[in-house]
């Protein structure tokens, strides 16, 4: 009826002034001014007043539904980098009603995909996401997504209000995600703000996110909104962390390393001994991610940070670091020099947080130390340079 359209256009308008009343913020846990203002520098920091593990409820229908996040969060490793895989399902009344993965950066996270198709906008939100694993743009299904994903990261911010306003104002509904709900503006709003805009009633979380920018903070939205959360516990919780444990890796602090000559020389004598033993990990780069032709020298460098760096090699490559701490990269199928391998060498480097170790004609060794590190680089400089001297 005309007047229920009213009330769900109001309730829509009152969660999206919270939302920025929330983000607005100035005692020192909030650090952005408006919901409007753009997502150039939005985050919500942590908050004690987040619901704590010891708090939760967690019954075996929430490990089960937890179970499905989960398995819909695998369909996503290995194509989200530098983001995390994330799983999401949305619960009416023991009835699935919308299900999602994190298909790929620069796409909506789990949380809005599990919208759409709870809201009637696509069939299936795990078909939709796949079709962007696929990257098949011929593909109908792939085109919708990227018109909702415009519509929903619309300049405006009238998106998450256009596509999920009140759609659950008189349906209780649980969401389960396997991962903290973000709250930050990134490429597409927070999903956290938009499970408040669509009046979900309860949020289970299976890890509480560590990135700074959430870190408790997409809990302490969704809480402020009346929105109960809880936290999953036992294999469904392990399950969950061990999803992102390379993202959690990569955005948590660690101590820099201030390479020096002689680490170096030593990383190089490691590599070549394990070359020798077969035991060097090495990863080529895929010829499907293009190549730079090289002509003048500014040329190179532009076209080195065109190339597109595609996120399985790189998942692949950042999952080998964490392990080995050393990799060799072939490089040959994207440069045909040594400049060009140094400037696409120091390009993954950076997105890794890796050091560039050594470059050898169209191959370059990255070194980053694990959590905690395996090598002793200045242990293992000392004796190489004991050894040295005593020879």
């Amino acid at each position: 009826t005309e007047s229920n359209m009213l009330g769900r256009r109001l309730h829509t308008v009152m969660a999206l002034v919270f939302v920025s009343r929330v983000i607005s913020r100035g005692n020192g846990v909030f650090a952005f001014c408006s919901f409007g203002a753009r997502r150039r520098q939005a985050t919500i920091g942590s908050s004690s007043s987040a619901t704590s593990f010891l708090d939760s409820t967690f019954s075996e229908q929430d490990a089960k539904y937890m179970d499905i996040a989960i398995q819909h969060a695998q369909n996503g490793l290995g194509h989200t980098f530098p983001n995390p895989a994330v799983g999401c399902v949305i619960v009416r009344q023991d009835d699935i009603i919308g299900q999602g993965f994190h298909p790929r950066a620069g796409f909506p996270h789990a949380e809005v995909f599990a919208l759409l198709q709870a809201s009637g906008h696509v069939d299936s939100g795990v078909e939709a996401a796949s079709c962007i694993v696929e990257n098949d743009e011929t593909n109908k299904l792939y085109k919708t997504v990227v018109d909702l994903t415009t519509e929903y990261a619309s300049t405006d911010d009238t998106g998450p209000e256009e596509l999920f306003g009140g759609v659950f104002h008189d349906i209780p509904v649980t969401a389960y995600v396997t991962l903290e709900p973000c709250c930050h503006f990134g490429k597409t709003p927070p999903c956290a703000a938009s499970l408040v805009i669509a009046q979900v009633n309860r949020v289970v979380v299976g890890f509480r996110d560590p990135n700074p920018r959430v870190n408790g903070g997409g809990v302490q939205l969704l809480q402020e909104a009346g929105i109960a959360v809880d936290f999953a516990t036992g294999e469904q919780a392990l399950k969950c962390a061990q999803l992102v444990n390379n993202f959690v890796n990569r955005v948590s602090p660690r101590e820099h390393v201030n390479m020096t000559g002689g680490m170096r020389r030593t990383l190089r004598s490691l590599a070549g001994r394990l070359k020798t033993e077969n035991s060097l990990d090495v990863k080529t780069w895929p010829s499907s991610s293009g190549s730079a032709v090289e002509s003048s020298e500014q040329d190179l460098m532009d076209q080195v940070d065109e190339l597109v760096l595609n996120p399985s090699w790189m998942e692949d490559v950042d999952a080998c670091l964490w392990q080995k701490e050393l990799v060799q990269l072939r490089l040959g199928n994207a440069v045909a020099k040594k400049k060009g391998a140094k400037l696409l060498g120091e390009r993954i480097a950076k997105d890794l947080d890796a050091h560039v170790a050594q470059v050898v004609g169209h191959t370059v060794l990255l070194y980053r130390p694990g959590i905690p590190p395996v090598l002793n680089l200045e242990e293992l400089s000392e004796q190489r340079s004991e050894a040295k001297n005593g020879d």
